[in-house]
C-alpha cells in the first residue's frame, strides 16, 4: 500500500503565471499580483491532487511496504526514478541496483518491473520502500491544454468570489463542473 507522497524538491515555479492569470481574469494592474499568484499555487495545488499527477517537474519520494506495488506507481507522469531504496534482513538500507529493474513511464500509467530473471531483494518484515522520482509534465508550456484552462478557472473564481456565497447573492453558474470535465481524462486514482 502506497504511503502519501512527498514533495522533497518544489517545482521551480507556477505552470500558469502571474500574468497569464491577471490576462484571464482580466486585471491590468499590479495590486494583487501577489493574491494572484497565490491563487495560482493553490490551483496548481488543487488540480495535482484532484488528477494524482504533477503538472510542474518536481522531485517526490513515495514510500510502500511491497514490490508489487512498483507495478502501478502512485503518481503520474514520471520523468525518470532516481533512487530506490529498501531495508535489508539485516537492517542495513541499501539502494536497489539499477540492473534489477526497467521503468515503463508511459505518461498516466507509470510502472517499475523487474528485469529478466532478476528477483525482488527480501525486505525486514515492517520496513518500507522508497522511490524517489523526478516527476511532472515539465516545465512551463510542456501541460496539457485542458489542465491549463482548468487552473485559469479555478484562479479565476477564487478572485471573483474571495468568501462563501450568500443566499440570495447574484452568482454565475460555479467552475467545479467545467474543472471536473477539464480534468477527468488525466485522473490517475484517488489516494
Amino acid at each position: 500500500m502506497w504511503r502519501p507522497v512527498v514533495v522533497t524538491v518544489a517545482p521551480a515555479a507556477e505552470p500558469l503565471t502571474t500574468a497569464d492569470a491577471k490576462a484571464h481574469c482580466r486585471v491590468d494592474h499590479s495590486d494583487d499580483d501577489t493574491l494572484i499568484a497565490s491563487y495560482s499555487a493553490a490551483a496548481r495545488s488543487l488540480v495535482e491532487a484532484m488528477t494524482g499527477t504533477r503538472l510542474y517537474t518536481q522531485t517526490v519520494s513515495f514510500k510502500t511496504d511491497d514490490w508489487s506495488d512498483l507495478l502501478n506507481l502512485p503518481i503520474a507522469p514520471v520523468q525518470s526514478i532516481s533512487s530506490i531504496a529498501y531495508t535489508d534482513t539485516a537492517g542495513d538500507v541499501i539502494t536497489l541496483a539499477g540492473t534489477v529493474y526497467e521503468t515503463r513511464l508511459d505518461l498516466l500509467e507509470p510502472r517499475i518491473v523487474l528485469k529478466y530473471e532478476q528477483t525482488w531483494p527480501t525486505i525486514r518484515e515492517g520496513s518500507l520502500i522508497t522511490v524517489t522520482a523526478v516527476v511532472g509534465y515539465g516545465a512551463a508550456g510542456a501541460q496539457p491544454a485542458d489542465l491549463m484552462h482548468g487552473l485559469k478557472l479555478i484562479v479565476g473564481d477564487m478572485y471573483a468570489h474571495r468568501e462563501t456565497v450568500t443566499e440570495g447573492a447574484a452568482v454565475s453558474t460555479p467552475v467545479a463542473a467545467t474543472v471536473d470535465a477539464l480534468t477527468c481524462n488525466h485522473r490517475r486514482h484517488l489516494i
